[in-house]
């Protein structure tokens, strides 16, 4: 079981989701310790793993000097998101549905845009919590089959 913002995740593989974009945490010495995987032609790419950038076929990442990681599409010349670690309070920052937002999360919640996730106990889902590319949020969901592949070995 991990907590995070005030919510609790217990046999959640990932317990977020934005877009193509799937969050693992890890508490580590008090602080959150971040992991994202996305996909590309069916094969996981790992982008950050334990808070570093990752060298792989498909983003670019660098880490300022205040701990902020960004990745991007070299391709495309695009930004795809950022991610500040931090102590319980960390925040990542990625467009949906076209814009810019800001997923925060502190010590007691996990505030998406204007909804506020607190106090609830998601349990026996592969996902925790979804965001869609529309800004659809769902609670409890699946993992594509590329990545089911991966829990279930």
């Amino acid at each position: 079981m991990i907590k995070i913002g005030g919510n609790k995740f217990e046999k959640v593989f990932i317990p977020l989701v934005l877009e193509d974009r799937y969050f693992l945490v890890e508490e580590q010495d008090g602080n959150d310790v971040w992991s994202v995987i996305t996909l590309s032609e069916g094969k996981p790419i790992v982008e950050i793993l334990r808070n570093k950038p990752q060298e792989n076929p498909i983003t670019v990442s660098d880490t300022n000097p205040t701990g902020i990681i960004a990745v991007a599409d070299p391709k495309r010349g695009q930004f795809i998101y950022k991610l500040r670690p931090g102590s319980k309070n960390s925040s990542i920052f990625g467009k949906i549905n076209g814009k810019e937002t800001e997923i925060k999360i502190t010590d007691r919640e996990i505030r998406i845009g204007t909804n506020v996730f607190q106090n609830n106990m998601i349990t026996g889902f592969a996902v925790g919590i979804s965001v869609d590319k529309n800004g659809g949020i769902a609670l409890g969901s699946a993992l594509p089959p590329e990545l089911q592949k991966l829990i279930s070995t």
